[in-house]
């Protein structure tokens, strides 16, 4: 009876906790972006599709990784996956765990039978194809957002900010195969107008690919970002953001002395923001959004793929304190 009782008060404990974690898990972060190609499909039955749950399975089991960065190839031949996946510098390892388990179940759902996929969140980016992909620099596809709110002196900013995304690329391509990572922030003589930055490469690129990228990434300032407090572009290979207030979890990182400036020029007087919309992709597959809203579709197999886990993870405790009462 005494055993009864207490499995029933530990029942009334752990419900309104599986009910937190359900809801708090549903709620989190719609992907920033998501890109399914078409270079080629596979079946539910197929060698690849086993080779892709086995690559993508070691990615969010494996503890041993703390810096963020993942890349591996499973299977043979045709059926071979290569996959890499990259955690934001500033994050701290299990929340990069969990985002990769989460970009994993989101992605297959949304490209359930595409050999190449991409997905980009906040904390965490995926991909994987049939190509070896890893120590290659590639651009697209590639997206951008936007700050709805300007800046006061555009001139002086962009000035600033070319100074500021010089400094953090030289930085970041500087580092080892295991980050190429740097935020910093500066603010304008005149109008005090701060910003802050962060610039990321996967680390398997060499320092010249790295840089790049980023320069690459940069030089669209003007065509995505006119005139905002804040914007960002990303690709596969690379990414940078910059805003008026802190967005990054603090880092030591220190900008190497006399950066080398980018071409970076303030936007044309008569530019003006795009539209608040999501572009359909062009071959290169760039998106314009502020931010993108995540698709029906999408939302569904995050739901899906959260509650999955959630009731995976809970449920078993729940019948052993069921069963406990029923003694």
């Amino acid at each position: 009876m005494a055993m009864a009782m207490a499995a029933s008060k530990l029942l009334f404990f752990f419900c309104p906790i599986f009910i937190y974690l359900l809801v708090l898990s549903i709620a989190q972060a719609d992907p920033l972006y998501h890109f399914c190609s078409k270079t080629g499909n596979f079946t539910n039955s197929s060698d690849y599709k086993s080779n892709l749950n086995n690559l993508l399975s070691s990615f969010s089991s494996n503890t041993k990784i703390d810096y963020g960065f993942y890349n591996d190839s499973y299977g043979q031949n045709n059926d071979k996956v290569t996959a890499i996946s990259l955690c934001r510098g500033d994050k701290k390892p299990e929340t990069c765990r969990s985002c990769i388990t989460n970009s994993s179940q989101v992605l297959t759902q949304l490209c359930p039978n595409q050999k190449e996929a991409y997905i980009w969140y906040d904390d965490c980016m995926l991909r994987y194809s049939n190509r070896f992909i890893v120590g290659s620099m590639e651009f697209g596809p590639h997206f951008w957002m936007y700050n709805v709110n300007n800046v006061t002196d555009e001139k002086e900013f962009y000035e600033k900010l070319n100074v500021l995304l010089g400094n953090l690329t030289n930085l970041a391509a500087l580092g080892d195969s295991r980050r190429k990572f740097a935020t910093g922030n500066a603010t304008t003589e005149n109008s005090q107008q701060k910003m802050y930055a962060l610039v990321q490469c996967t680390p398997d690129l060499t320092r010249q690919q790295c840089s790049d990228c980023l320069n690459q990434a940069i030089k669209l300032i003007p065509t995505c970002c006119s005139k905002s407090q804040g914007g960002r572009v990303v690709s596969p290979s690379c990414h940078f953001r910059y805003e008026k207030d802190p967005f990054y979890e603090l880092v030591t990182t220190t900008p190497p002395p006399s950066p080398a400036p980018l071409s970076v020029l303030p936007p044309p007087p008569q530019a003006t923001p795009a539209p608040l919309s999501v572009l359909p992709p062009p071959p290169q597959a760039t998106a314009d959004a502020v931010p993108p809203r995540a698709s029906t579709a999408a939302k569904i197999a995050k739901t899906s793929a959260i509650v999955q886990t959630t009731i995976a993870n809970v449920l078993p405790i729940l019948l052993l304190l069921w069963s406990l009462q029923h003694v």
